[in-house]
Order: C-alpha cells, then structure tokens, then sequence
C-alpha cells in the first residue's frame, strides 16, 4: 500500500465512509505498520481538532446523542482483535484522549456570546465599608443601581473621570457615568477638566459641577443639606429653574429644594480621598495581619493533605511550599512555571499572575482517598478558554479530578472510575449554577468544593455559600475513590490539541487540599477570615 492510498483510506474512515473490504485492508496495513500508525493518530488527532474549532465556532452542544452514538459505533467498528495490551495503552488510549476535548466539555455550555458592561464607575479604595446588600471589594464594578453604605469610608471613580469619597450611612444613586443622587449621606468629589459636567442630584438640587472640588451632605436624621466649595465652580440649579454659581470658599443650603447662601461650616467633615486610601491602607494591613493569623491555625489542621499560603514570594522564586504541618511536606511543594508574583487579596500578600498559555503550578501529590475537599482564593480576569483550569490532573487516569471552570461562568468538577475507557458511561461530571461574568473581571473570590464516596456528594461553595449542583453527566452515578497525582494548579498540563489549552487568565493567592469533607460552616470561615473587605 501507498501513502497515496494510506491517507485516502484514513480519511474514508475518519468521514465513516469506509466498506468492509477496506476496513479489513487498512486493519491489516495499521497491525504491521508502525509508521502507518503514526500516520493515522496524527491525522485522527487533525480531525479531532478541526471538530474541536468548530464547535468554538458556534455549536451550540459539545456533546450530543447521535454524537456519542457514531463515536461507540467508531470504536466497535475497529474492533479490538488487533489489539495487544501494550497497543491499548500506547495507541487506542491517545485515541480516545485525542477526541476528548469534545467530549469532556459540559453539555449545558455554549459559546460565549458577549455579555454587555454595564457599569459605570469602580470602587477604588475603601475603609472599614459595610455595605447594606451587596460584599462590595476594593475593584469592583458599580452598575447604575441604588447603593447603600451603612458603615465607614468607600473612594468611588466613575468612568467619566469624577472620583468622591463616600461617608457613611449614605445612600447613594448611580445613574450613568457622569451622574449620580446623593439620598443621604457625605461627598466629596474631585473632577478634572476631562469631567466637567459632572451632575449630583439631592433634595431636588442638580449640582453641575464646572472642574473643582466640593464637598454636599445631606443628613440622614434631620433632612438638612448643604454643599461647600473647596475650588473652583459649581453650577446650582434649583426648583425655581434659575442657576446661581458657587466658588471657591463659598457654601449654600440646599434644604427647601433651592440654594441660599450661608456661611461655609466645618469643612473637615469631608474626607478627601486621600484620607479614605490612607485608612484604607490601615484597614487593609490589619485585615491582612488577621489573615496571617488565621493561615497559620489552618496550616496545623491535621486533616491537610497540601496547604499553600503563597506567603514569601520573590520574583525568583520558582517553588511553591507546603505549609501544612502534617502529612508529606516538602515531597507537596509545587513548582512555579512561568506565573509571576504579583499583589493578591491585599497589596502585602504575595499571589501569582497566570497570563501566558504555559503558566502554571506542577504538583505530584500521590494518595487515594475516601473524601477531598479543595479552596482556593482565585481573582478571574477573563474566562478565555471553554474550560479554565482551576486544578487538574496530567489526564484523565482512574478517580483522577478536575476542577474548572467553564466559558460561561460555572464550576465544572469531574471524576471518572475508569479513566477515559469508557468515559462516555463513566465520566461523573457536576455543573454548578453559574457565578461568574465580565463584570467580576478582577474581583477576588473563594472557591471551594467537596467530594466523596458515594452518590450526590459534590458541593460547591462561592464566598462561604454553596451553590447548587444544576447538571452534569452520569452525575446520578456513585463516587468510589479519588486520586489527584501529577497535577496543575492554573493550567491542564496535557492539552491535546489547542482547542484543549486550559490555561487561566487571572491570579491565585492561596490553595487548600484537605482529606476530608469540609462542613459549611468551616468553608465560612475560611472566608470571613480571608475576605479582602470585612
């Protein structure tokens, strides 16, 4: 046989067209033939990956019946006569891993269609901040929506270039990028030249500002209000309609729904942002010293498999440690590839930035267990690939886990019995509820999930909350052991092809590997204890 007709034969079978007196030809030919084989996986793991773009490019299923059907039919088709143990494993196994991109995608995932930023300024710094609703952190995107700040100071920058320190208790409107409505509560704002226009509302007064500086509080028990100008202009314009321009030094009442003149009265209720980023800087190292703390008590929890606080990290270094006094110690510690270190949850603590395509964490932790529970402090950028790796074993070898996180915003956590024989009946997969879109870009959360033996035994935790288990894949089926060995903290070290790369777009600052099943109230307090604002 010729190469001509070698590959006109593999590409009859790859598009399921080939007779039974060619099959029979190219059985033979493929036994006898290494290099045969080699050109066969090559152009099997070709058409895998053209599947594979396709489905990037607008499937809306990766994983269909009829699909699964013809491939069950493929593998019967060729039989396994030929096939000697050592084949099995050397050949059949990259096989059937060369079309598992398409199969181990969630089935409820479809591509990403662009969800729209709505909002319109950020939280750039803030202290001792309780919010009424919302877990506001230092980085977080603010649509035009009602806030309400019940304790401390918060820096809010809108888009449009004004930045003001929030006082609480305030109330607080967002309407567009260069807009806003103070209910109650105490402003400053600062506003460039590239701002001007700026517009706060309150007690029907529309304050317009014309590139300045001024401060406006309205009281939360009395109603009184009141805004003072510390520099340059600001246009007032009141029930009446007719517009009075306050400057430097000046200050109006604002009670009745139309300003009147009166003397400016303690300036230095206002905090300039400057002083909400320097108490701002206190509160954080102090949160940031309770965590040390706190670390430090989880590092001693005998139920520890691994535990990694990201703690002492230089540019140079390329080992990560394992903090955890118990269990295997050093033989834990994970080998920085290509992450750099970078600021986490506070400017001290250490984290690393996965960016490029082979960033990572290399681990070899062997073990089997009954129960694992996994945390890790992760801040997601972007969700780049269909599946962003949180943690995931070199492939996919018996009770082996992977932890991910899909394009569209949800926990993906799998296990299989069996590997990838099988896989189509074997493979456990859980979906969670999805937690996550662009305007989290930059947020940092806590991740979590438990495993163990059993059926219906997977539960997923975001910010100390479980989250529910909405689909997967034989998720019905029970859970028998776990396994971790060669893994990878941020990336998937056995991509098959591009389509596979797994690679996050984000940072991560501290990790957890425990033997156990985690309660909720115990995941809880990881949180509360580790949360940036609190």
């Amino acid at each position: 046989m010729n190469d001509g007709e070698l590959q006109k034969l593999v590409q009859k079978h790859l598009d399921d067209m080939l007779s039974i007196e060619e099959f029979k030809r190219l059985e033979s030919y493929l036994q006898d033939n290494p290099d045969a084989r080699r050109e066969y996986i090559e152009s099997a793991r070709m058409d895998a990956a053209l599947q594979d773009a396709h489905y990037e490019q607008g499937s809306k299923s990766p994983i269909e019946d009829s699909e699964l059907k013809q491939e069950e039919s493929w593998l019967h088709r060729w039989g396994w006569g030929w096939i000697t143990a050592t084949a099995l494993v050397g050949i059949f196994s990259f096989l059937i891993l060369t079309w598992l991109p398409k199969t181990d995608l969630p089935e409820t995932d479809s591509p990403d269609l662009g969800i729209p930023v709505q909002s319109v300024a950020v939280i750039t710094a803030q202290a001792g901040a309780k919010w009424k609703k919302e877990d506001f952190q230092v980085g977080s995107p603010l649509e035009p929506s009602l806030i309400t700040l019940v304790e401390g100071i918060a820096q809010i920058d809108f888009y449009g270039g004004a930045a003001i320190s929030l006082s609480a208790p305030a109330k607080f409107e967002l309407i567009n990028e260069n807009k806003a409505v103070l209910h109650y509560g105490r402003v400053k704002a600062q506003v460039p030249p590239a701002a001007r226009g700026f517009e706060i509302l309150a007690k029907e007064v529309l304050l317009e500002d014309l590139g300045t500086s001024f401060g406006l509080e309205v009281n939360y028990e009395t109603g009184k209000a009141d805004v003072l100008v510390f520099d340059g202009e600001v246009r007032i314009t009141g029930k009446s309609g007719t517009p009075i321009l306050l400057t430097e030094g000046l200050a109006a009442n604002l009670t009745g729904g139309d300003p009147i003149l009166q003397s400016p009265a303690r300036p230095d209720r206002f905090p300039d942002i400057s002083d909400v980023v320097s108490a701002s800087a206190n509160t954080e190292n102090l949160h940031y010293l309770e965590w040390k703390e706190s670390s430090e008590r989880i590092a001693k929890d005998q139920r520890l498999i691994a535990y990694y606080d990201f703690e002492n990290l230089s540019p140079s270094s390329r080992r990560l440690k394992n903090r955890a006094v118990n269990g295997l110690g050093s033989e834990c510690d994970g080998g920085i590839v290509g992450a750099r270190v970078s600021h986490g949850r506070w400017s001290k603590k250490p984290a690393l930035d996965f960016r490029s395509e082979g960033d990572r964490v290399r681990f070899d932790i062997q073990g089997k267990w009954e129960a694992l529970s996994l945390f890790a402090w992760v801040r997601i950028d972007a969700l780049d690939r269909s599946l962003n790796s949180l943690f995931l074993t070199d492939h996919f070898d018996p009770y082996e886990i992977h932890w991910q996180i899909s394009k569209t915003g949800f926990i993906h956590f799998s296990t299989s019995p069996t590997g990838v024989v099988d896989l189509y009946e074997n493979n456990r997969r859980f979906y969670s509820e999805s937690f996550w879109t662009p305007a989290d870009s930059g947020k940092w959360f806590l991740l979590a999930v438990t495993v163990e033996q059993g059926t219906g035994k997977v539960h997923n935790y975001i910010n100390g909350k479980e989250i529910t288990v909405v689909d997967g894949v034989q998720h019905h089926k029970p859970i028998e052991k776990l396994r971790i060995g060669k893994s990878d903290l941020g990336n998937w070290s056995k991509p098959i092809n591009q389509g596979s790369i797994r690679s996050l777009n984000g940072r991560i600052d501290e990790f957890g590997i425990f033997s156990v099943v985690l309660s909720s109230d115990e995941i809880a307090d990881i949180y509360n204890m580790g949360k940036p604002n609190r």
